[in-house]
């Protein structure tokens, strides 16, 4: 799935994240993005994004944000699988 944004030049294809959602207006949810989203992302103009990983940021991404002087909030949540869930 993608959206095609059409241009005097080229036609650019921007591609959402995995699990990309619209939350509520100006609002969104996703899986962690990749470099072919950052298009769909700058579309987006984004002003702060909240990382729930535990993992550090990846390095490519905080250049992105960083080049966008958009701000990252980092909160570990470790996960729980689905044993887990069960032994519950």
């Amino acid at each position: 799935m993608g959206l095609i944004l059409e241009g005097e030049e080229n036609d650019q294809v921007l591609l959402p994240p995995s699990n990309f959602s619209l939350v509520e207006d100006g609002i969104f949810r996703s899986g962690s993005p990749q470099s072919s989203n950052f298009p769909f992302l700058d579309s987006l103009n984004l002003r702060s994004i909240i990382y729930l990983c535990p993992e550090p940021y990846p390095e490519e991404n905080l250049d992105f944000l960083r080049s966008r002087n958009i701000r990252l909030f980092q909160f570990g949540i470790e996960g729980k699988t689905m044993l887990e869930i069960i032994q519950f």
